[in-house]
């Protein structure tokens, strides 16, 4: 996920937070069992309320699509209406790539 408008979104627009999956008996092992994330898991993307500590979404892991374009409609969708135009825009862009859209370019006379 080193996009840089998936850095950008993650570093202005919400508190990033990475847990290693492949600890025991440290926080982040903490952090997993509460979270009812098991070890040596796939990576998860999540969107939690930090007040109530419960996804806002369904979280995003590898077995659906853990593709650059799900992450930013992710961002996207837990922002709704105040999610900024740039954001959406790189979610269709990146949707759009993956489905194989293609460039033509045409000269005027």
């Amino acid at each position: 996920m080193a996009h840089p408008l998936i850095v950008e979104a993650a570093e202005t627009l919400f508190v990033p937070l990475a847990i290693k999956n492949n600890t025991e008996g440290d926080a982040d092992a903490r952090v997993r069992e509460h979270f009812d994330e098991a070890a040596w898991n796939n990576p998860v993307g999540r969107v939690l309320n930090p007040a109530s500590e419960k996804d806002l979404l369904p979280k995003l892991h590898q077995r659906e699509d853990w593709s650059r374009a799900a992450m930013l409609e992710l961002m996207a969708r837990a922002l709704g209406e105040t999610a900024p135009p740039w954001l959406t825009l790189a979610a269709q862009e990146e949707r759009a790539l993956a489905r194989g859209v293609e460039t033509a370019i045409f000269g005027m006379l």
